[in-house]
């Protein structure tokens, strides 16, 4: 069976540890393809690491999705793999919240294992999971290899999750509605995705939103090349969320927000009514 494993880590290019992953598939799952979806993630960063996995997952197809964040390496934390109802059917990781937003957009968890030492691992260390536990996982399982024979069987109650992005919604004295979102994501071009759905944008006034009340409305734009360079806009973006952006320049710096900043939208939100 040839099939492909879909890396996603916090380990970065500096060290070998990227490599490493690469070798041991090639080792157990020879015939599989190894796809890195991001080395990038902010160390440690667990939200961080489901936000982008929930993000890729949807574009992916059949394979095995292998995620390292894991600052609980060591410690008494659960390695999961975890079988979904759509493809990619399968997501190997550790059990801190860091699969759990991309096995919702998958469409649920069937079913879940917690992962056991893997015989095949060359070495054991209490400190790179990635290479004696993740990896092994993920290779069996492009291989054909059955969830259930890699570990014993959890309930997926028991699985540990991350609270859901924080959305709120109020009306004020005048009419116009303020939704509060978390920046959940900065891409590398400074564009701020924010924790609201694409579809609020759908009936908004045509004069715009107002960013944190500001007296300058924002224009909602349908893409990046209607703004003027150093223009501010809102648009819906690839991942069906609301962002801000700047026309050839960095939303980030621009609104003066990092990842987990509570922003404000004022206007008329036409599709709330």
């Amino acid at each position: 069976m040839t099939s492909t494993v879909f890396l996603a880590t916090d380990y970065g290019y500096d060290d070998e540890f990227v490599g490493v992953l690469h070798a041991v598939i090639a080792r157990l799952a020879p015939d599989a393809r190894v796809i890195d979806l991001s080395h990038g993630i902010a160390p440690f960063d667990v939200a961080a690491g489901a936000a982008l996995l929930a993000r890729a997952v949807p574009a992916l197809g059949d394979g095995v999705v292998c995620a390292v964040v894991d600052p609980g390496v060591g410690s008494a934390r659960r390695a999961v793999g975890l079988e979904v109802a759509e493809p990619p059917r399968y997501l190997v990781g550790p059990d801190n919240g860091l699969l759990g937003w991309a096995a919702d957009a998958l469409g649920g968890i069937r079913r879940a294992v917690e992962l056991s030492v893997d015989s095949a691992a060359q070495v054991r260390s209490t400190t790179f999971d990635g290479r004696d536990v993740f990896a092994p996982a993920a290779a069996r399982l492009a291989s054909g290899e059955a969830l259930e024979d890699l570990g014993e069987p959890l309930d997926r109650s028991e699985l540990v999750s991350l609270p859901e992005p924080h959305v709120a919604a109020r009306t004020l004295e005048d009419g116009r509605v303020v939704l509060t979102g978390a920046v959940r994501w900065i891409d590398r071009f400074g564009n701020v995705q924010l924790s609201l759905p694409g579809r609020v944008l759908a009936g908004v006034s045509a004069a715009g939103i107002a960013v944190r009340d500001d007296d300058a409305l924002v224009r909602v734009v349908g893409s990046y090349a209607e703004l003027e360079p150093g223009a501010p806009g809102l648009l819906r973006d690839a991942n069906d969320a609301v962002a801000l952006v700047v026309g050839q320049g960095s939303a980030a710096e621009h609104f003066e927000v990092t990842i987990g900043d509570r922003i404000d939208l004022v206007g008329d939100f036409g599709s709330l009514r």
